[in-house]
């Protein structure tokens, strides 16, 4: 049983009030909500219903109350006999991301974090768009790393960096487009390489062609960074990549109404989680890679 679970259970039973153990639990009303809902299903029991603004504690959430007490309880002597005895356990965190996200952001910082915390485990979960926000929610992925989060969830966001979209071939960019970028209608003359709308970089993408009504050539939609550019290497067209996909192509940002295309890539996860502070650090760790890598180039 998730030790979130019992404390979310105990903090409304004592308020009577969602929003109220919301407050005291640090997250949103509809996650709270989130939990209570699946503590029910949980256990196959009705613990609260509906008074006016509040909830009422049926019996059988008074006779589990005594129960979920004694177990936080136990939680909690345990948690400090761990800490008295610099006990260290074992951490295991799920990062939920695009199969490139995971290639070319989550890989490369998991070797320092298993170096300096050899009691964290890392694993991955490959999922597309609206998937990894949800395996968040419902607690399959300790944390999730996206380039469109919702701001409804009750989910801490932390950005991590601010990509742009770029355009890669071997047909030469003039001088200024390789100093300030192709304008997208440019763009939408040559014939296009795009990943599929799986990745965050052709949906912005798209909303950029939708928003200026230009409909280019789109000579194949693939699900690899990879293979596009090996289309493009080969004389098929111009690319459309995020800046974290590595090429030796000649590459120029991409403007759509004097505005570089671009994403936000963000971590994702509950505030209530277990592993929060060692997520926090994950998420740290990625960001502050970015801009060390930026500080080289400058």
């Amino acid at each position: 049983m998730h030790k979130r679970l019992l404390e979310s259970f105990v903090a409304v039973y004592r308020s009577g009030s969602l929003v109220e153990a919301a407050e005291r639990l640090n997250i949103s009303q509809s996650a709270l909500s989130r939990r209570i809902t699946e503590f029910q299903h949980r256990l196959g029991l009705p613990l609260f219903e509906p008074s006016g603004r509040g909830m009422v504690a049926t019996s059988d959430a008074h006779d589990l109350l005594p129960l979920a007490s004694a177990a936080l309880e136990g939680i909690a002597r345990l948690e400090a006999a761990a800490r008295v005895n610099s006990v260290q356990p074992a951490v295991h965190i799920t990062v939920a991301a695009t199969a490139h996200t995971i290639e070319t952001v989550v890989a490369p910082r998991i070797a320092d974090v298993v170096r300096t915390r050899p009691n964290v485990r890392i694993g991955v979960i490959e999922a597309n768009g609206v998937e990894i926000e949800n395996l968040v929610l419902s607690g399959e992925a300790s944390m999730g790393i996206t380039g469109r989060p919702r701001y409804d969830t009750g989910l801490v966001y932390h950005q991590i960096v601010r990509l742009d979209i770029l355009a890669a071939s071997p047909a030469p960019f003039t001088a200024s487009e390789r100093r300030h970028g192709i304008d997208l209608r440019t763009l939408s003359e040559r014939d296009l390489l795009v990943l599929d709308r799986g990745y965050q970089s052709r949906l912005t993408l798209d909303a950029a062609l939708r928003l200026l009504s230009l409909s280019p050539s789109i000579r194949h939609e693939g699900g690899s960074g990879t293979v596009i550019l090996a289309l493009a290497r080969a004389g098929l067209g111009t690319a459309v990549i995020p800046a974290t996909t590595q090429t030796d192509l000649p590459t120029a940002k991409i403007i759509a109404n004097g505005i570089v295309l671009g994403m936000d890539l963000a971590a994702i996860w509950d505030p209530a989680l277990r592993w929060r502070t060692e997520v926090e650090q994950f998420a740290e760790a990625m960001r502050a890679s970015f801009i060390r890598k930026r500080s080289r180039r400058g």
